[in-house]
């Protein structure tokens, strides 16, 4: 969704003739998580997230920094909801080039609590990045680390 500068909202998606299902392959999904249409990469995400695989995981890293933040956000949900099992490659992710992967990165760090997140995401408090620094520090409180109340 894009920001219409001249009525100071937000313009509505184009509709797809066709938007992916679960019948598609998982690597016609991977390519659709790139498509130039929101909706299309969104429903991609949504249904690769239920497929296995190193390949579908590094595809839902890399919706992280969509231009969209509905497909930002929900890549970064999508993952949270895997659990553990993608610990290590959102850890790595952590150490992205770009800000928006660390970012998400940080947040799902954040819904995992995991403990062998903790260090990582207190090296992230001092990133170059203001939204990496912030998520990062409020994933730690979400964790319970820093900002408890005795």
């Amino acid at each position: 969704m894009e920001m219409n500068p001249d009525k100071n909202q937000v313009d509505e998606p184009e509709i797809p003739e066709v938007l992916p299902d679960e019948s598609w392959p998982t690597d016609r999904l991977i390519e659709a998580t790139r498509d130039k249409n929101m909706l299309v990469r969104s429903n991609a995400v949504s249904i690769l997230s239920a497929r296995e695989g190193p390949e579908v995981v590094e595809a839902l890293i890399q919706a992280m920094k969509d231009e969209d933040y509905v497909v930002r956000s929900n890549a970064m949900v999508r993952l949270s909801e895997r659990g553990t099992a993608v610990l290590d490659r959102v850890l790595e992710a952590l150490n992205d080039p770009d800000e928006e992967i660390r970012a998400g990165a940080a947040w799902v760090l954040g819904e995992l609590k995991d403990p062998r997140a903790i260090e990582p995401l207190q090296k992230a408090m001092d990133d170059e990045n203001m939204v990496v620094r912030i998520q990062a520090k409020a994933s730690l409180m979400a964790m319970g680390v820093i900002g408890q109340k005795k």
